[in-house]
């Protein structure tokens, strides 16, 4: 199975600390010791294999990313069929709840709502074969390293694997500007599903069709729109209040 190549310091911390996937070499900038030495002591007691180079060569080996003078080499996310997944994250204690990214091409966006996610408690993300970033190096180093606690799943059509997540019980809603009921105003079921849709597209209306409910957040600035990433976290985290006060 290849390797992947993360870097970053919080990136590769959460990769040991979640100890989801194999940690096969780290490399680290000479002269940086004393500045990791949090993550080379947990690796040194984990039995990975250290190896210190220059900075060129761990530039070159992160194509240039900013690399904080560590990186690692780590098996590949484990990636779940739908079934799977909607059982893995059902089965533990609490209110599910799930992102489901419509579209979301940009790395950093992608990176950023897993982020948020996982801040706010979102079990895992499902996510489209195309047309979609995927758990990079990017994404991992964006996310702060957030997406080592995640579960994720990959599929072909999103509408169709929505009306699958129906048929398990899920209420799924579409984040949408022009949504129908104010997020403040939104009375979460769970498990619950909630759909992000692509920079400037949004949910694709075949998706947006597949939906129960759609929701929006009151915008009283000039700009009159969010980012997909900011506008996901403030979804994530009404959902996360209302889960906390029993709404």
């Amino acid at each position: 199975m290849p390797s992947h190549i993360i870097f970053g310091k919080h990136p590769v911390m959460e990769v040991l600390r979640a100890g989801r996937r194999k940690v096969s070499l780290i490399h680290y900038l000479k002269g940086s010791k004393n500045r990791l030495d949090e993550i080379l002591s947990i690796a040194r007691k984990k039995n990975i294999r250290l190896k210190e180079v220059d900075r060129h060569t761990l530039s070159k080996m992160t194509d240039d990313g900013n690399h904080q003078g560590i990186s690692a080499e780590v098996s590949p996310p484990k990636i779940f069929d739908l079934k799977t997944f909607a059982e893995r994250i059902t089965s533990r204690n609490g209110k599910t709840v799930i992102v489901i990214m419509d579209s979301i091409a940009d790395p950093h966006n992608f990176g950023a709502i897993l982020r948020s996610a996982e801040s706010f408690g979102i079990a895992g993300a499902v996510f489209p074969k195309d047309r979609s970033a995927d758990i990079s190096s990017t994404v991992v180093k964006t996310s702060a390293g957030a997406s080592e606690y995640l579960d994720f799943c990959r599929v072909t059509n999103i509408a169709q694997s929505i009306k699958e997540l129906k048929k398990l019980g899920f209420h799924v809603v579409a984040a949408e500007a022009d949504g129908d009921i104010e997020i403040s105003k939104f009375n979460p079921l769970f498990p619950l599903a909630i759909v992000v849709g692509s920079e400037g597209k949004g949910v694709r209306p075949l998706v947006k069709k597949s939906c129960d409910e759609t929701v929006s957040i009151k915008i009283t600035g000039n700009v009159g729109s969010l980012n997909v990433s900011a506008a996901a976290s403030v979804i994530f985290h009404e959902i996360f209040k209302k889960a906390r006060a029993g709404g």
